[in-house]
Formats: C-alpha cells, structure tokens, sequence
C-alpha cells in the first residue's frame, strides 16, 4: 500500500466524503470533519459511490466496491490484484476445481469428496509435545491452545489456527511453566500456515451463501452462478492471496465464547490476522481482515483503534457489513439492530445510536469510539484486526459523563489503558 501513516493522519480520515452522509451527533452538532463516519446502504449505488471516492482517497492502493451476480458469471480482480467478495445478500454456488485444496472443514465437514492432506511428520511431533506439555499451560493459555489441539482428529489436522495464535499473542508470557512447551508454542507461528488443508477429489460447483467469502487474485476468473450480490475490496499492489479461494462459514469453527440468554451465540472468521511470530511488527500480508458476529448489547464493549497502532503498520478502519440473522436460523428475540458512535475522545457526552439493517455499510476510522447492539454483521478491517489495536472506553464514557451516556456496565473492567488524552 503506498500511503504510509504519516500520510494518512495528514489527510485525515476520510476527509471531505464526510460531508455527504454525516452523522448527528446528540445535542445537534455534527461529527467533526475530523473524526468521520459513513453509513450508506450498499444497494444504494449514489450513497456507495461517495463511499468508493472516499475510500480510494485514504487508502490509495485498496479498491471498494459492490458486485451483483445474476445467473452465470466470473469473479475476477478489477486491477489485478487481490480481490476478497463477500456476499451479503442472496446466494448461489462456486465452481472449484479438482485439486482445489482448503483450510475449511473444521466446522461443519466438508463433503465426502475432500480429503485431509497427509499430516507433516514434524507438524505431528509438534502437537504430541504440546498434548504432552499441555499440564503446564497457563489457565489463559489453554483457551487459545484447546482449540488448535482438537483440530487434530483421526490422524488428521483441519483447519486455519491464526485467530488462535492472535490470541495467545495477546497473553502475557509465558505460557507455559516448562521452557520446551513454551518453544513449541512459538515455532507453530513459523509453520501453521502450511498446515490444516484438504484437498478436493471431484471438481464441481458448491453452495455459497450470505457471509461467504471469496478471492480472486491477478488473472484468476471464479467461476460462481446464482443470485447474490457481494461487497468487494481489491489490494492492487497484491497479486497472490495467503488464504484459500473460498471460506464458507458453514465449514467454519464457530469461536463464540460468552452466554447471552436472549441471543445465539455465532462468531466465525474468514479472514484474521497472520503473523510469522509473537510480536511481530508491522502490517505483513494483512490489509483487510473479516469476522462474522452476531453481537448481542450484553457482551459487546465500546472501544476504538488509536491512530497510532502499537505495532506500526497502517490505522485501523473498521466497516460494519450488516447481514440477516435468518440466513443462518440464529434467534434475536425481536431485538433491533443498532450500533453507537462516539465521534470524538475529547468530549465522551456526544453520540449517536444509528439503527442498522441487512445492506447497510458503516465506515468507522481509526479514533471513533463504537459498539455494536443486537447486530449480526460481518466485522470488516483495514488492514486487518491488529494486534493490541482495540481500547476500551466503557469505564471512561461511565466516569466522564455520570453514566449519562450509555455505557456496558458488564465490560468496564476491560479498560486497557492509562489517560484517555494519551490518544487524542
């Protein structure tokens, strides 16, 4: 990506395009043009036009847009380089190939015709010692490594691990009290990448539907048919992509922790952050990460991303890609979606709740405080989900206004930082 930080924060985010769809913010003032959000319905192709032109502006090297397939047709990269679609309306189906080889399967199998790759000899030692050493985890660690062990099944491994390793980068170290065990945690950051495909025996086409996920890079034509339409965002500086061509969420493992009473749980990520090892810098393969959610207002801290990551690397822009809860039978109770912006740090007593529905795109910059309600959306990030990029500003938005401004009273205890005036 050619715009560097420095750039970015002189431009500002998102600068003029503000003007066309901002929010209002209560006691009747507008957002600054500062700190601007953008909430547009994708099937509206003026309100997305606006939302193109400001993109392409702030990050010059990555192109937004929306694609509508009706009946046979080809997803292709506009400009040549990586191209990542996600449906978020209708469905259909995609055409892969014999061959076509996949880090699906640990939700929902795979159809019978895909078949694991034999498992890596060095791979399989590298879990026996972590099934061995697994006695000397951290209680926090074992959240984070369980998972990528009970990927391993039948003499098998299916499945991408990187949400996992994201996690555990985030503990303290270390993770386990036996050295050995600790090293073997930090070599599956060199290797996990390889890991965890299938390979399909038969080509033929397969279902797509609503939060799917589908990349075409360089010359690449994705034979799809059906009726659906997909947002798309395209790096034309990448020509190769370091995920496979599809991800389905029915073949997903479903990560939601948590328990809301009143709300199916359903958190599934078709893209997340890759790293080489446990602090790494910089934004790497990363420029755009997603995770689908449904997020119920029990569970769901305020926070924002500071302009200044901590790992370097680009601010993070985060988009808000509202799907419909019925696509995968998930109960809301008759709860109506929404999501709360607080458009400026400085001043925690101004806000908005926004009410959402299926179709609607909400542009968040770096340095906007937000939380989603009751909203089953496909969480998308540029360049990704950094690591240590998320504060929490619940106990803050409590301290700072009396509880006058609406607050997750469950979450305060996640405030992560010092002074709040250390972001502004």
């Amino acid at each position: 990506m050619s715009l560097n930080r420095r750039q970015f924060l002189q431009r500002g985010a998102m600068g003029a395009a503000a003007a066309a769809f901002p929010l209002t913010v209560a006691g009747g003032r507008s957002a600054s043009r500062s700190q601007p959000v953008l909430k547009t319905q994708l099937d509206d192709d003026r309100q997305f036009a606006a939302v193109q032109e400001a993109f392409a502006r702030d990050y010059p090297g990555i192109k937004a847009s929306v694609i509508e397939v009706d009946g046979q047709a080809s997803l292709r990269a506009e400009h040549g380089g990586m191209r990542v679609f996600w449906l978020y309306r209708g469905k259909g189906s995609i055409d892969l190939p014999k061959g076509y080889r996949t880090q699906e399967g640990d939700g929902d199998p795979l159809p019978d015709f895909y078949r694991p790759d034999p498992l890596d000899p060095d791979f399989a030692a590298l879990l026996e010692q972590l099934l061995e050493g697994f006695p000397s985890l951290t209680p926090e660690a074992i959240a984070a490594v369980e998972p990528i062990l009970g990927r391993w099944q039948n003499g098998a491994f299916i499945g991408d691990i990187a949400a996992n390793l994201w996690t555990l980068e985030h503990l303290p170290r270390p993770w386990a009290s036996d050295e050995p065990m600790e090293q073997a945690l930090v070599k599956l950051f060199s290797v996990y990448r390889e890991q965890g495909y299938l390979t399909k025996t038969t080509g033929g086409h397969e279902p797509l539907m609503e939060g799917d996920q589908v990349i075409a890079c360089g010359e690449e034509a994705i034979p799809v048919r059906g009726h659906f339409r997909c947002l798309a965002i395209e790096n034309v500086e990448r020509q190769t992509s370091h995920v496979s061509t599809a991800r389905r969420l029915r073949h997903l493992l479903d990560t939601a922790g948590g328990c809301s009473f009143d709300f199916d749980p359903f958190r599934k990520l078709p893209l997340t952050w890759y790293m080489n090892e446990p602090g790494e810098q910089g934004d790497g393969v990363n420029f755009v990460n997603a995770h689908v959610v449904n997020i119920p207002r029990e569970l769901s801290s305020t926070h924002f991303h500071p302009f200044e990551p901590e790992v370097g690397g680009l601010p993070q822009a985060e988009m808000y890609l509202v799907l419909d809860p019925r696509a995968y039978k998930l109960e809301t109770w008759g709860r109506k979606p929404s999501i709360l912006i607080f458009p400026e740090l400085q001043d925690l007593s101004r806000y908005e709740e926004y009410p959402l529905e299926t179709g609607d795109f909400v542009y968040i910059p770096p340095g906007v405080g937000h939380r989603g309600l009751d909203v089953f959306v496909n969480v998308l990030t540029v360049p990704g989900f950094k690591p240590h990029n998320e504060i929490y500003i619940d106990q803050d938005i409590r301290d700072a206004t009396g509880g006058e401004a609406p607050y997750n009273a469950e979450t305060v205890h996640r405030k992560n930082y010092d002074r709040l005036e250390d972001f502004f």
